[in-house]
């Protein structure tokens, strides 16, 4: 019946109060963990790194949960055997869940459409078992919104400012960072930088170099839009003239990629990162013409419940020897020869332009499925968590200290009140 239907407005009026409260306790909860974390374990950099990163999953269970309930979906993903290791692989059980095999180092680049694009490659970490090792880059603003903002930090997401010296000597310390965790040889693994400085770039650490068999190995699943903000009339027109300008013709579906930053960030991550995962991204009930800004907004999204229906990927995967980064050890790629990333850059804009086909594809045929290819695989899951228990675990910590803190009080109570 209509007025059953999720966006109808008795059950948008019953969902959505108990949608906030649900997500500003397990907020609430998930900043206390690690609050607690920072007080107790600080000085136990493996503890204190193995609670930051579960309360990553924490943040993930609890906006996948709400997500699947306010707007449930499919998550389709395409691939062709040949564009991936052979270790890799995309299955759905019995029960609809999606079960990746992916690199533990790897980097995902990926068109920007809406501003919920970065949950769903998330998601994609958390079928493959790396939903605590996700670090994704975003704009500065977000890490002020108050509680949000420092759990980000903790999850040490990486953070633009969108000033190239500001960013550069930013981006190159928390990259190495991630990179000597990698190895086994950075601060999650309580090992000290060898210098506070770097000859090639002022301001920036110094990790030790090579791997450390005992040492715990941290993995990471690196998310990157190097388009750097989602598809609008704006954002469109000037990659348009960017396009012009360098001669080339013009993008139908995607904005042209930003090229120092995924270069930076690629070349800092040479000596662990296994692949380069590429995603084209398309999403049920967005029309060539449409921006996904506009249609699926924060407010149409997650209080009236118009979401995306599927979520369709079509994955392939480099591996990082095979993009041109060059081989000089600078960390200052304001440095490099001009060849090299010149490159870089046309590597990158051929991946871009073949990207724009993949989506010229979809939209004609509403899918990135490649019919008569016996190598190309289409698997269909749902959006969701693999048990519905998991909702519970970032409340844990919270319900756990109230339930310690009563017992207190009680027990204090019986001995100096009675």
């Amino acid at each position: 019946m209509p007025f059953l239907s999720r966006h109808s407005w008795p059950v948008v009026l019953i969902r959505t109060p108990f949608c906030i409260v649900f997500f500003i306790v397990g907020v609430l909860s998930i900043r206390f963990t690690q609050v607690l974390a920072d007080l107790l374990f600080k000085s136990l950099p493996r503890v204190y790194h193995l609670i930051a990163n579960l309360t990553k999953v924490h943040f993930l269970t609890l906006l996948a949960f709400l997500t699947s309930i306010i707007n449930p979906s499919k998550v389709v993903v395409t691939y062709n055997y040949d564009d991936l290791p052979k270790s890799n692989s995309f299955k759905v059980d019995s029960n609809g869940n999606l079960s990746s095999i992916l690199s533990p180092n790897s980097v995902w680049i990926s068109n920007h459409q809406i501003y919920t694009d970065w949950l769903y490659l998330w998601f994609m970490a958390y079928t493959g078992r790396f939903a605590d090792s996700v670090y994704i880059v975003l704009k500065e603003n977000l890490a002020k919104i108050p509680i949000l903002g420092p759990g980000m930090q903790v999850f040490k997401f990486l953070f633009l400012s969108r000033k190239w010296e500001t960013d550069k000597v930013n981006l190159t310390n928390q990259l190495l960072e991630i990179d000597a965790d990698a190895r086994g040889l950075g601060p999650a693994s309580g090992v000290r930088c060898i210098s506070s400085t770097n000859p090639s770039l002022p301001g920036v650490a110094q990790w030790p170099k090579g791997d450390h068999p005992d040492k715990r190995i941290w993995p990471y699943q690196l998310i990157i839009y190097p388009e750097g903000t989602v598809k609008s009339p704006h954002t469109r027109e000037r990659s348009n003239k960017f396009v012009l300008n360098l001669n080339r013709p013009l993008l139908k579906h995607v904005l042209l990629p930003r090229v120092r930053g995924i270069f930076l960030m690629l070349r800092l991550l040479r000596d662990t990162c296994e692949v380069v995962y590429d995603v084209a991204c398309g999403y049920g009930g967005l029309k060539p013409e449409d921006y996904g800004e506009d249609v699926f907004t924060l407010k149409a999204f997650y209080l009236l419940g118009y979401g995306p229906s599927s979520v369709n990927y079509h994955i392939r995967a480099w591996n990082l020897k095979d993009i041109p980064l060059g081989n000089d050890d600078s960390v200052d790629i304001d440095t490099v020869d001009p060849e090299v990333l010149k490159k870089f850059e046309d590597w990158l804009f051929t991946v871009w332009y073949e990207k724009d086909k993949l989506m010229d594809k979809y939209y004609k045929t509403g899918t990135f499925a490649e019919a008569g290819n016996s190598k190309s695989r289409t698997v269909t899951a749902d959006f969701k968590l693999k048990s519905s228990l998991e909702v519970v675990t970032p409340f844990v910590t919270l319900v756990s200290a109230f339930l310690i803190l009563r017992l207190v009080v009680k027990g204090l109570w019986h001995l100096y009140c009675k």
